[in-house]
């Protein structure tokens, strides 16, 4: 019994140890890859899966949802899932190839312009397709401007012209997560609404 606890501690720390390896919080004061470097590295990254928090905050309302979004590359597929606290479903997206299907209400609805549908369906302005990019600290468009920390050389905000609106993206908490540099705190800013993104897992 004393060996078997033994081995049990010994697996659990191991495990413990490997998790704070591959999640590492970056200091302010530490030195990083170069900007194009890290941008370059970063683009690459087309297959990863986020666990987290996010929430809509407006003059008139704050909604909140639990956050998984997932995209594989390889098999030209992605998922998004927003669900409640009690673990009622919001909105679910699913992408196989250029087909969109989301479902709302126990409805399936099947889109090409899918930032339209989701406002149209929940009034929730939730600009995917840049969302995907800005996640990782990248510019969706060639006209998006990126200021990055003096020390870190990671991105500090973002701003973006895109669906004839203005956004501003704000970062903190960078993270090593496997080779790459990460956000697990952003909110997104545009007009009065507010939406903030707390990321508790990255997996790439």
């Amino acid at each position: 019994m004393y060996n078997i606890r033994l081995i049990t501690l010994f697996f659990v720390s191991l495990l413990s140890a490997c998790s704070s390896i591959n999640d590492i919080p970056v200091e302010n004061n530490q030195k990083n890859l170069d900007i194009a470097t890290r941008n370059q590295q970063v683009s690459q990254l087309n297959s990863w899966t986020i666990v987290g928090k996010i929430a809509f905050i407006d003059s008139q309302n704050r909604q909140s949802a639990s956050l998984h979004w997932q995209k594989n590359a390889v098999d030209q597929t992605e998922s998004l899932n927003l669900s409640t606290l009690f673990g009622i479903k919001v909105l679910a997206l699913t992408r196989q190839q250029d087909n969109f299907v989301l479902e709302v209400d126990g409805n399936l609805y099947n889109t090409a312009d899918l930032d339209h549908l989701i406002y149209t369906l929940t009034d929730l302005d939730l600009p995917t397709r840049a969302m995907s990019h800005w996640l990782k600290g990248l510019a969706f468009l060639p006209t998006d401007k990126v200021d990055y920390h003096i020390k870190t050389q990671l991105p500090q905000s973002l701003i973006s012209h895109y669906n004839n609106k203005n956004w501003l993206i704000k970062y903190s908490k960078y993270h090593h997560i496997g080779p790459f540099q990460l956000a697990k705190q952003l909110t997104i800013i545009q007009g009065d609404l507010r939406i903030k993104i707390v990321i508790h897992s990255w997996k790439v």
